[in-house]
């Protein structure tokens, strides 16, 4: 893994600012590490490794190392977007399931905290 982790960081670190992004596809043929692999990897990188990696579902679409507050704070808006929909989505299901199963999940999950 040690390995994968300096493939990927190796080529990341070609990809300085949005600008000059890279997919995750291009970074797994690059590599030589299946897709799947470099998301995961990728994360530990920056959940773990406390790396500036950003991801942008804009184009250009991909991977890059973040340079300055501005990309930090839309890759930053990006994610608490995607948070939000889901915290909606989880709501919303939990609610339907509420009608349909009653007292079976109450209190399994708390979607108002």
């Amino acid at each position: 893994m040690e390995t994968q982790k300096k493939r990927v960081l190796a080529i990341l670190k070609y990809h300085k600012g949005k600008d000059r992004a890279i997919t995750a596809g291009a970074l797994s043929r690059k590599s030589h590490i299946p897709e799947r692999e470099v998301r995961r990897i990728i994360s530990r990188l920056v959940t773990e490794g406390k790396l500036l990696i950003a991801s942008s579902v804009h184009r250009p679409y991909g991977f890059y190392m973040i340079r300055n507050i501005y990309e930090l704070k839309e890759c930053l808006g990006q994610y608490y977007s995607r948070m939000k929909t889901l915290k909606e989505r989880a709501s919303s299901l939990y609610k339907a399931g509420l009608k349909k199963f009653s007292k079976d999940i109450q209190g399994e999950f708390n979607f108002y905290g």
